[in-house]
């Protein structure tokens, strides 16, 4: 009796086993140990991931899914939480370097010195404006640069961007973010094409970032 249970215990633990899946892909924007738990926790949080494990030196992150499951909704998770994921056999997509032509000719101004800008003078009139606080060092910046470049080109033309370096939160620009209450980067906040504020993002959660901009083109 005692040797059929415990055949059946291990028919069912075989059979729980088969039904996983391990998965381990590119985590693009993660540039420091602290992006690993964001990371962790948005993909945890997607139905059917049994765990989920960033390796942030590798730039990797490795999930256990159930048979079957359907791997787009860990993108999407990744996408939201300010990162992009690349999964074996793929290149980066909607993050891929634009011609530089193509950059030129959209309503995209950095401001590099790390001084205080007067947020209502570098507004552009008429056309929804983020003004991204960003760091040359962070990784999700970069994400969130490159996939408002795409959005430019790919739909939103009465769109602009202005963007602020604050170093290493040691400049006057960075005095002003925090002021503004940027807690991380990236740190969005959009106006209207009134130049009306409507809401900050922190992190560059992407979700988010499209929510913003639909909400200042109402």
């Amino acid at each position: 009796m005692i040797r059929i249970a415990f055949s059946l215990l291990l028919t069912f633990f075989t059979a729980v086993m088969a039904a996983a899946d391990t998965f381990t892909f590119e985590v693009v924007g993660i540039d420091c140990a602290m992006c690993g738990p964001p990371i962790e926790k948005a993909l945890g949080a997607v139905d059917g991931v049994k765990r989920a494990r960033v390796d942030a030196k590798a730039k990797t992150a490795t999930v256990e899914v159930a048979a079957g499951f359907d791997r787009e909704k860990l993108r999407v998770a990744v996408s939201n939480a300010g990162f992009q994921a690349v999964f074996p056999g793929e290149t980066a997509r909607g993050i891929e370097p634009l011609p530089a032509e193509v950059v030129a000719r959209l309503d995209i101004r950095t401001y590099a010195d790390g001084r205080r800008v007067e947020i209502p003078a570098i507004l552009a009139p008429g056309k929804v404006t983020i003004v991204d606080f960003y760091g040359d060092w962070c990784g999700p910046c970069r994400v969130l640069e490159a996939r408002l470049q795409h959005l430019m080109i790919g739909g939103k033309p009465n769109l602009a961007v202005r963007r602020v370096n604050i170093g290493k939160w040691d400049n006057d620009a960075a005095k002003q973010a925090t002021a503004l209450r940027a807690e991380a980067l990236p740190y969005i906040r959009v106006y209207d094409a009134r130049g009306k504020f409507v809401v900050a993002v922190t992190g560059g959660m992407w979700d988010e970032v499209l929510a913003a901009i639909e909400k200042a083109e109402r």
